[in-house]
């Protein structure tokens, strides 16, 4: 499997955390309330396995080869993807600190709903430009023995953040997660990408 391959596969894990999230929203906005259970699991899938994990190994490997192959990080896909990522970051951490307040009602639910539908659009879109441009880019420039010593690379990453076997026992566990709330395995990102933008990067 190639090195592009694996961040494609564990897309598609982050998407079902996005539909869980979605449906959180929608709920909260329907019913004034946040299942914060079931909030704070997603919040912490999406901390851990998309944002320190996956992030982490475009940051730390795939784009510093792109780098080195000619590709500027400064500007272009690699500075648009960082500014994505920095962008999540943000509303991860806008997120937690609804989840943690004592308070989560009226306007905190609001702004839950609001906050977690942005962040929802901004990955969706983020991994559609990843998929459909900037992996297919990165294979093209990549040699055999780069994707071998990235897989190497990406496996230590997964070790170092989620411990061994993380990986997959988290993957399963967001679709079990999914099907416990009544979330759909299938696709439910046929509508395409949504327009989402965030503030520049600073370089």
């Amino acid at each position: 499997m190639h090195p592009t391959e694996v961040l494609s596969q564990e897309h598609r894990a982050i998407e079902l955390a996005l539909d869980i999230l979605e449906q959180l929203a929608a709920q909260a906005r329907q019913t004034g309330m946040v299942d914060r259970g079931v909030a704070q699991q997603t919040l912490e899938f999406l901390t851990l396995f998309a944002d320190l994990m996956h992030h982490g190994k475009e940051e730390q490997i795939l784009f510093p080869r792109m780098e080195a192959h000619g590709l500027p990080g400064s500007h272009g896909p690699i500075a648009v993807m960082l500014n994505e990522h920095d962008c999540g970051r943000g509303a991860l951490g806008k997120i937690r600190a609804l989840l943690s307040g004592t308070d989560l009602a009226g306007e905190g639910v609001r702004r839950f709903a609001d906050t977690a539908a942005e962040y929802v659009e901004l990955l969706r879109e983020h991994i559609a430009k990843e998929d459909g441009v900037l992996f297919p880019l990165g294979e093209s420039l990549l040699t055999a023995e780069e994707r071998a010593a990235m897989l190497a690379r990406f496996a230590q990453v997964e070790v170092e953040v989620l411990g061994r076997d993380g990986r997959e026992t988290r993957m399963r566990a967001i679709e079990q997660l999914a099907a416990r709330v009544g979330v759909p395995m299938g696709d439910a990102r046929a509508a395409g990408p949504r327009r989402y933008s965030c503030g520049a990067r600073p370089h």
